[in-house]
């Protein structure tokens, strides 16, 4: 194991774990030791606006045929 992923946060882990490469393996292998240990630094947490507004598409016009749009 890589010690230098030990340092890493979360955030930049993320971006590492996208890579097809022993480098996103680790990454991965990482992000995967701290969930099982229940270590979160907070810099991949997503917050979400309670207030925030919700937009809709519009389904006029749209053709459904089986539940597929078409």
């Amino acid at each position: 194991m890589d010690l230098t992923y030990l340092s890493k946060t979360d955030k930049e882990l993320l971006v590492i774990a996208i890579e097809q490469s022993s480098a996103g393996k680790e990454a991965r292998r990482e992000i995967t030791r701290r969930r099982l240990v229940h270590y979160c630094d907070g810099t991949a947490i997503e917050k979400v606006d309670a207030k925030a507004t919700m937009e809709t598409e519009s389904r006029v016009g749209v053709i459904t045929i089986n539940g597929v749009q078409q």
